[in-house]
C-alpha cells in the first residue's frame, strides 16, 4: 500500500508547516505497535539493547542507533516513503524514531535544531486530544527563523552568537513570541500520520486528565543526498527504504 499526499494536503504543509494523513494506519495496526511497546517496557518482550523498565517509568523511548524490529519496520513502511520523497524532495532516510507512552509535556522546540533538514512523520495510535496531552504547533513558524546550535556560541572570529548565553528551551519560547503566530493545538484520531517541516515551532501540550497515556510514535528523515552529518559528536545511522543501512560521517 502507498499514500500520496493530496494538492490540499501539500498547500496545507507549505503555508502551515504541517498536514494531517488520516487513517494512514489501521485501527489494528496501532493496537498490535501498542501491545508491543507495552509488552517491551514490561519485559514480556526482550529485545536486545532494550531493557525491561520500572513498572512506572513512561518517559519517552527514543531510537536512533539501535532499532528493535517493529520500530523499524514502521520507520521504513512503505505508505511513509513517497509523502516524504515529496516533502523533502528527495528519497528519505530515517534517522531517529521516538514512541511515546504518554504526552510529552516537552517545551517548545524546532526538530531541525537537533536533526538538521528533517522532516517527521508523527502517528497516533490512539485518539489524541487536549486530555492526553495533544501537540501545539505554531502555525506558519517553519518560515521563520530556525535555531542552530552555532547560535549559542562564539564563532571562529570568536564572535558571540545571536542567542548566546540562553538557554535553549528559552530561546525557543522568545522566538515563538517574537514571530507572533498562532498557537494550535492539534488533534488527531487513531492511525492519522501528521507529517510536519522540522522547523516548526511546537511543543507537548498539557495532560488534562491525569494518568491517561498517549500512545504515539515519531519517525524523523533527512534527505538522503544531505551529507555529512552536522551538529552531533556521535554518527548517525541512516536507514533508508530500499533496506540500506549505513552510518554518516560528522564534521
Amino acid at each position: 500500500m502507498t499514500l500520496e499526499l493530496t494538492p490540499s494536503q501539500l498547500n496545507d504543509f507549505e503555508r502551515d508547516g504541517y498536514t494531517i494523513v488520516e487513517g494512514g494506519f489501521t485501527p489494528a495496526e496501532c493496537d498490535h505497535f501498542t501491545n508491543y511497546m507495552l509488552d517491551l517496557q514490561a519485559g514480556r518482550t526482550r529485545v536486545e539493547g532494550f531493557a525491561p523498565r520500572a513498572a512506572d517509568d513512561w518517559s519517552r523511548l527514543i531510537t536512533r542507533n539501535c532499532h528493535h524490529p517493529l520500530g523499524l519496520a514502521w520507520m521504513t513502511d512503505p505508505r511513509l516513503r513517497q509523502p516524504l520523497r515529496t516533502l523533502l524532495d528527495d528519497e528519505a532516510d530515517g534517522v531517529q524514531s521516538m514512541y511515546f507512552y504518554t504526552g510529552s509535556r516537552q517545551r517548545r522546540h524546532q526538530d531541525a535544531y537537533y536533526l538538521p533538514g528533517c522532516v517527521s512523520a508523527w502517528v497516533a495510535l490512539q485518539p489524541v486530544g487536549a486530555w492526553n496531552g495533544s501537540i501545539h504547533i505554531q502555525v506558519g513558524s517553519h518560515k521563520g527563523p530556525l535555531l542552530q546550535k552555532v547560535d549559542f556560541r562564539e564563532d571562529a572570529s570568536g564572535n558571540p552568537g545571536p542567542w548566546q548565553g540562553w538557554q535553549h528551551d528559552d530561546a525557543f519560547d522568545a522566538l515563538f513570541e517574537r514571530n507572533q503566530m498562532p498557537e494550535l493545538a492539534v488533534e488527531a484520531n487513531k492511525g492519522d500520520i501528521v507529517f510536519f517541516d522540522g522547523r516548526l515551532i511546537h511543543r507537548g501540550g498539557p495532560i488534562m486528565q491525569e494518568g491517561s497515556f498517549r500512545h504515539s510514535w515519531a519517525g524523523h528523515y533527512i534527505p538522503q543526498s544531505f551529507n555529512p552529518w552536522p551538529y552531533e559528536d556521535n554518527p548517525r545511522l541512516r536507514v533508508s527504504f530500499d533496506g540500506v543501512s549505513r552510518f554518516t560521517p560528522t564534521h
